[in-house]
């Protein structure tokens, strides 16, 4: 009957532990002379490493900064993982240069290649940054919300790049078969798609906002019953300040699909005025006070929208007035200017109204008496109420 032996017993890791020492005892006597070559090798390169990594920091960054700040800027980001790219580098050549068991080897192979490509893909990203930065560093000055979408944007590609990178060190450098890994990303990807369907909605959002332009930071802005100016503009909400100082947050998802009014960024501003005057009136004083309304709008041509003409009609009998109706364009820079334009409008026309003698008409009702009649009232049909 033969014997089962425990592998996890204390004899058996005994045994594999005396084995492991004298193999490495083996390996470190035949391999003395390359592993000293090995170790100075790698020594060397953590010296270089720093020493570069001082370098670019202390040196050129600043002497390049004073003629060039763009351009120190990109090497100080990138400088690190340049110098990391030097240090895996040299110690892959200082590991090969050991003659480390084959197991070990290829381990410590795949582990600097995944080092190295990781490394890279960091160099390349912070440099495609900096230089997308520099390239659009003007026009974020004339449109701050490009900042947004430049964030936006590098964010999605580097969780692109990243998983490209993790799949690729998967398959090519550790041999792992990800076609099941891809199949439980998606399950997975489609759970997380229901569950944080909001998130992604608003994400979107954010990209119909920007893309579209239709609003920036400081735009006053009305969103179905919300009205305000924008204060900010974010991947998950976009946020209003109320005239009476309530902070609303809106998410992005409700903007991309709501009807969103833009008063800021108009061309014109466009007032209805009404002027009633009193039965009294003749018309040909109708006529003047049209003509005056009309006479105003060109005196005050520098409150007007161009291209826009000042017309007034007698358009309407109203209960106790005679209405002269029209519309006025006001040249347009902000809520305050339109104010002073239309105030500035309404005083000439208080001050030319007055020296024309016409009267501007109030609520009034007129009641007449018939006297001496003695007829009594006539009948009243079923169900109505005698007339008093």
């Amino acid at each position: 009957m033969s014997k089962t032996v425990n592998p996890f017993s204390m004899t058996a890791l005994g045994d594999g532990l005396d084995f492991f020492l004298s193999e490495c005892s083996r390996w470190f006597l035949e391999n003395g002379h390359h592993i000293a070559f090995g170790c100075a090798v790698g020594l060397a390169s953590l010296v270089l490493f720093l020493l570069l990594l001082l370098v670019l920091r202390k040196l050129a960054v600043p002497l390049l900064g004073r003629k060039r700040p763009y351009a120190a800027e990109t090497l100080r980001v990138v400088s690190t993982p340049l110098s990391l790219l030097v240090l895996w580098m040299g110690l892959s050549i200082s590991a090969d240069m050991m003659n480390l068991p084959l197991r070990m080897d290829l381990a410590l192979e795949k582990v600097f290649c995944a080092l190295l490509v990781f490394t890279g893909l960091t160099l390349v990203l912070h440099g495609v940054r900096c230089v997308t930065e520099i390239l659009t560093e003007q026009l974020r000055k004339r449109d701050p919300d490009k900042k947004l979408l430049l964030d936006l944007l590098h964010s999605l590609i580097r969780l692109v790049a990243w998983s490209l990178a993790v799949f690729f060190i998967l398959q090519n450098i550790f041999m792992m078969n990800v076609t099941h890994l891809l199949v439980s990303a998606g399950v997975l990807g489609l759970a997380i798609a229901f569950a944080a369907q909001n998130t992604v909605a608003n994400i979107f959002g954010a990209f119909s906002i920007l893309g579209c332009k239709l609003f920036k930071v400081g735009d006053w802005i009305r969103i179905d019953q919300s009205e305000g100016i924008v204060e900010r503009i974010g991947f998950r909400s976009v946020r209003l300040r109320a005239f009476e100082g309530r902070l609303i947050d809106i998410p992005n998802r409700i903007i991309a699909d709501s009807q969103v009014e833009n008063y800021s960024d108009r061309l014109f501003w466009r007032e209805h005025f009404c002027f009633g005057l009193v039965y009294q009136t003749s018309p040909e004083n109708i006529e003047r006070a049209r003509q005056i309304l009309e006479e105003i709008g060109r005196d005050l041509a520098g409150d007007m929208a161009p291209g826009k003409k000042v017309r007034f009609d007698f358009l309407q009998f109203d209960a106790s007035s005679l209405n002269v109706d029209g519309y006025v364009w006001f040249r347009i820079s902000d809520w305050y200017t339109m104010r002073s334009s239309r105030s500035r409008f309404n005083g000439e026309v208080l001050r030319r109204f007055n020296e024309a003698g016409l009267e501007f008409a109030f609520p009034t009702s007129t009641i007449f008496l018939q006297e001496g009649s003695s007829e009594p009232p006539p009948p009243s049909a079923p169900g109505e109420k005698p007339e008093a």
